[in-house]
């Protein structure tokens, strides 16, 4: 059986894959690789009709600071990042819980018993709400990100455009009101078009893959009875050591894109300038080496939050909502258990998440 090889080209994505978890790290952290992989894909993918069409959607997620490399990225990520510090997060605590609590209850109000809309979707949403200060429903937010994920996924497709550009405009719209970005420069057409686009970004990054882990962090507790058993007894640490296995075990993204800078050699091939890259996210996490691969902003052995100056903004409250999530579920439904239904995955590319979830509560 041959081995994966560190670095391919892959004829039918049209682009390097990186497998290799040491070699992932060394693309993630090297200025001959950038992160306008939007940009990119827009002149690979799109018509150059499509492009004029569109023009107002493609600027706005230009506009996303992930798509930018220091100095800029390292500009417009700082506010963000004070904003969503430790000493932020640790005080969502209480708000966190209440929203779970109220979660729950919808699950209860079930039958099915189908956690993914009820409880990873809600609190999700919910959080988010809260953090940007807007009103919409968990079910409007998750549907803007789904809509902007399944364009970012196909640009070739018009109607994914389309949709994505009346989503852009409903979030512009909502954007406008919320608490959050008034913080932000607000000051010329430039500043609000960089706020808004900072905010969006700041929710679609908030919502998928939260949600995902939420359905996973339960799904996996339940199969596992010496996890579920240690969680009902409320050892502490339980829930926060379980929840980093299910980030290792099923990382809600499986890949970051990149951009081959200039004409480079890596692991014996020959690169191009303008070629896309896809880096895994799912390798294995810890390297032999002690503390070589960590990540030098976080410490993190593993590359599920990405790696250096990327490293998710958003990775502490992802973990808070997961392990307050399997507490209160465990102290609230302690007979819970997965139904007879399978659970259904959805047919996202980059996204490990389900679509339905059943379970049984026990009461």
């Amino acid at each position: 059986m041959n081995a994966t090889p560190p670095l391919a080209w892959d004829e039918d994505l049209d682009c390097w894959v990186v497998a290799d978890p040491r070699l992932a790290r060394q693309v993630l952290h090297h200025p001959g690789f950038t992160s306008g992989t939007f940009e990119r894909s827009f002149q690979l993918y799109m018509t150059e009709a499509a492009r004029e069409e569109y023009r107002e959607l493609t600027e706005f997620l230009r506009l996303w600071f992930v798509q930018t490399d220091a100095p800029e990225h390292t500009a417009l990520r700082r506010p963000v990042q004070r904003l969503l510090s430790a000493s932020y997060v640790r005080s969502l605590a209480p708000r966190v819980e209440e929203i779970t609590d109220a979660c729950l209850d919808a699950l209860a109000a079930g039958p099915p018993y189908d956690v993914v809309p009820a409880v990873a979707d809600g609190i999700s949403g919910r959080v988010m709400a809260h953090v940007v200060g807007i009103a919409e429903s968990p079910q409007t937010l998750h549907r803007w990100a789904r809509t902007l994920s399944l364009f970012i996924g196909a640009m070739y497709r018009r109607d994914h455009a389309a949709e994505a550009h009346r989503t852009m405009e409903e979030m512009t719209e909502a954007l406008a009101r919320a608490d959050a970005p008034k913080s932000f420069p607000q000051e010329t057409p430039e500043d609000r078009a960089r706020t808004t686009a900072t905010w969006a970004m700041n929710l679609f990054g908030g919502l998928e893959t939260t949600s995902s882990l939420l359905a996973s962090t339960v799904m996996d507790a339940l199969a596992e009875p010496a996890v579920w058993d240690a969680v009902r007894a409320q050892r502490p640490g339980a829930a926060e050591e379980f929840v980093e296995r299910v980030l290792r075990r099923r990382p809600p993204l499986r890949h970051l894109g990149r951009v081959v800078a200039y004409d480079q050699e890596l692991a014996g091939e020959s690169m191009r300038a303008g070629d896309l890259v896809l880096v895994s996210l799912t390798g294995e996490a810890l390297l032999d080496e002690p503390g070589g691969g960590a990540c030098p902003v976080t410490g993190d052995q593993h590359l599920v939050f990405g790696f250096g100056p990327h490293y998710c903004v958003g990775a502490p409250l992802a973990r808070l909502e997961a392990a307050v999530l399997l507490r209160r579920f465990a102290a609230r439904f302690p007979d819970a258990r997965l139904a007879a239904e399978t659970p259904e995955w959805g047919p996202n590319l980059s996204y490990v998440g389900l679509d339905h979830l059943y379970v049984e509560l026990g009461v």
